[in-house]
């Protein structure tokens, strides 16, 4: 099976590791923006070399027209009209650590990760049209272990993600369900919890626990919602209701994941196992950055593509490749 169709491009969005203890290169050796034609060689987008302090984050398209996207890196964010070639910076202050951007109907909803906030910006009146605070939507029960002397409650959803849900309702995809991470000591030092990790409908203020350690990117897939729980390396699928159907294995910490609506097929992001947590992980150190490709209709894994020059990938998307041509004549 050729893992890309001609008409085709993946997208590969990437960083330098956050941590720098789990850097093992520079950042200008970091190619952020990378690009896989249908013979699974590597286009880096050159114009985005040196973009971001880590580099970018996520990218989102206008509703009605593909060579008009948005642009996240993490504190900023870009409109590109690439047939123009040209962009401008969004006037949206006091963003720090974008994960996901998504477009919902006009607006472009952004995951002010380390503010817990959700911002949305509209594109037809250009301006910010709402900031949420996720504080409004903490649990009032307890987390277990709350309380205990050596326990310490940070008040933190860690909202990666904003989408629409089946039936209309807006939903945040958490690392915490109930809006509290717990700290514990260990040895003089505070040791986070992953925390229930799950999806909290906003609309209805109804939460989903759903046991995912760090999950990242919730996909709707032929009426399902197919979503990473990263820290336990799956790739887990749901119904409308949030009933788990079925799992699958993605050799690493899952984050990004597009699909080729026309063949079937799902581009998942897998990031190269962290130096910290190498030997924890059963082959752990044979996991490199790549994008697995799986068959939507079995949910068979078809095959997988090195990603070189990045620690980490945030997001892949499937493009046209007209939209990926004019990208990489970016100047």
């Amino acid at each position: 099976m050729q893992l890309i169709h001609p008409d085709k491009r993946i997208l590969v969005i990437g960083s330098l590791n956050a941590n720098p203890a789990d850097r093992a290169i520079s950042r200008q050796d970091i190619r952020s923006m990378q690009v896989i034609d249908e013979n699974g060689k590597i286009h880096p987008v050159n114009f985005f070399n040196t973009w971001g302090e880590l580099g970018m984050s996520s990218m989102c398209f206008h509703p009605n027209d593909p060579f008009v996207f948005y642009l996240a890196s993490s504190s900023e964010v870009f409109k590109f009209m690439l047939k123009e070639n040209r962009y401008e910076q969004l006037d949206i202050p006091n963003l720090t650590d974008i994960h996901e951007i998504s477009m919902i109907g006009e607006q472009v909803w952004i995951s002010n990760t380390k503010h817990d906030e959700i911002v949305s910006y509209n594109i037809r009146t250009n301006r910010v049209d709402q900031r949420i605070n996720l504080s409004d939507f903490k649990s009032n029960t307890p987390e277990e272990g709350e309380g205990e002397a050596d326990v310490e409650v940070v008040d933190k959803f860690h909202c990666n993600l904003i989408f629409e849900g089946y039936e209309g309702d807006l939903y945040i995809l958490v690392h915490h369900t109930s809006g509290r991470q717990l700290m514990k000591r260990i040895a003089q030092k505070f040791i986070k919890s992953q925390g229930n990790g799950g999806v909290v409908d906003i609309t209805e203020k109804k939460r989903y626990p759903l046991n995912f350690k760090a999950p990242h990117s919730v996909r709707r897939i032929n009426n399902q919602y197919w979503v990473f729980d990263s820290g336990h390396f799956e790739l887990k699928v749901f119904d409308k209701n949030w009933n788990f159907l079925r799992t699958m294995d993605t050799k690493g910490f899952g984050r990004g994941g597009d699909l080729d609506v026309e063949r079937n097929v799902y581009y998942a992001g897998v990031s190269e196992t962290r130096k910290r947590y190498l030997g924890l992980f059963p082959g752990g150190e044979a996991v490199p950055n790549m994008v697995q490709v799986f068959n939507i209709n079995n949910y068979k894994l078809a095959g997988s593509i090195k990603i070189p020059n990045i620690e980490q990938i945030n997001n892949v998307y499937c493009l046209s490749k007209e939209v990926a041509d004019k990208l990489l004549q970016l100047k």
